[in-house]
């Protein structure tokens, strides 16, 4: 193998080795974009109540679609930091934003299991407190 061939060869190897280099402004915007596209979703969502508590079932499905978005984001920027001279600040600033929505979607999600519960007890009549009567049937 003469010397063009191998030079030539050992730059195809490191190219098909190296991993495909990001292109950090239209990633970011994408990213971004899923991310407020959730975050909006998810207020929205909120709205509709119009300050009326919220089903906490249908508030934990929501709030995946965000913790997934905000996750996959996170992940690019810390996979892509020195690439695309991502600040240490801005990637600190985003995991507390993320770590805010995780809490936020873990109390939801508690809150939709004791409500399951308690649904499932008051079900089996295992409620604690006082049962209803049931009502006569047949005709009066």
């Amino acid at each position: 193998m003469t010397r063009t061939g191998l030079a030539l060869s050992l730059a195809l190897a490191a190219m098909a080795a190296a991993p495909a280099f990001a292109d950090c402004g239209q990633d970011m915007q994408k990213l971004g974009a899923a991310r407020n596209g959730e975050m909006e979703k998810l207020n929205n969502f909120f709205k509709s109540f119009k300050g009326k508590p919220a089903d906490p079932e249908a508030a934990c499905e929501r709030t995946r679609g965000l913790m997934q978005a905000e996750q996959a984001m996170l992940s690019y920027m810390e996979k892509n930091k020195d690439w695309c001279s991502i600040p240490d600040e801005a990637i600190a600033n985003f995991k507390a934003n993320h770590a805010k929505s995780a809490t936020f979607a873990a109390k939801a999600c508690t809150a939709a299991a004791q409500m399951r519960k308690m649904k499932e007890q008051a079900a089996k009549g295992e409620g604690g407190g006082p049962q209803a009567q049931p009502l006569p049937a047949g005709p009066l």
